[in-house]
């Protein structure tokens, strides 16, 4: 019996040396995901690289998935295009476009791990890239060969 209080004293005193547990963890009330890139209206081909970048308020590694849809609710993830990325507040990435339909209502999706916060960026399509697009790279000038979609800028282009 001497023994069990004893015990019971040196635990009882260890959680008061430890303190009361960490809080739970939550977003401050104003955080924020906000997606910056890719840009709308801009053309991604499957298998070229898509440039995703976002600010993070949240202080949290957040998920990257592309989605379907016009966001904000109404979008249908697809594909995750990176887990556990950065919690710094400016953060960018690249992916690889995966294998979807010829479409323009496409977004990628960025969201806190453990809150839920989440951003998406702006409508953009995947296809091919317009060969008569003059927004296409740098060599689209007036007289100038028209660039592949190889040639283009960031490997992407905006309509």
């Amino acid at each position: 019996m001497l023994r069990t209080r004893f015990l019971s004293v040196a635990a009882a005193s260890l959680f008061a040396w430890l303190g009361p547990a960490a809080p739970a963890v939550s977003e401050p009330p104003d955080a924020t995901v906000t997606v910056t890139s890719p840009v709308a209206d801009s053309v991604h081909p499957v298998n070229s690289s898509l440039f995703v970048r976002w600010r993070n308020d949240t202080g949290q590694e957040v998920d990257v998935w592309l989605t379907q849809g016009d966001g904000e609710g109404g979008a249908q993830r697809l594909f995750k295009l990176a887990s556990k990325a950065s919690s710094k507040p400016e953060t960018e990435l690249v992916a690889a476009v995966p294998p979807v339909p010829d479409g323009a209502d496409y977004t990628v999706e960025v969201t806190a791990r453990d809150t839920g916060v989440r951003g998406y960026s702006a409508p953009f399509e995947v296809g091919p890239v317009p060969a008569d697009d003059p927004a296409v790279g740098t060599g689209s000038e007036k007289g100038a060969a028209p660039l592949s979609w190889v040639q283009a800028q960031d490997g992407h282009s905006p309509r």
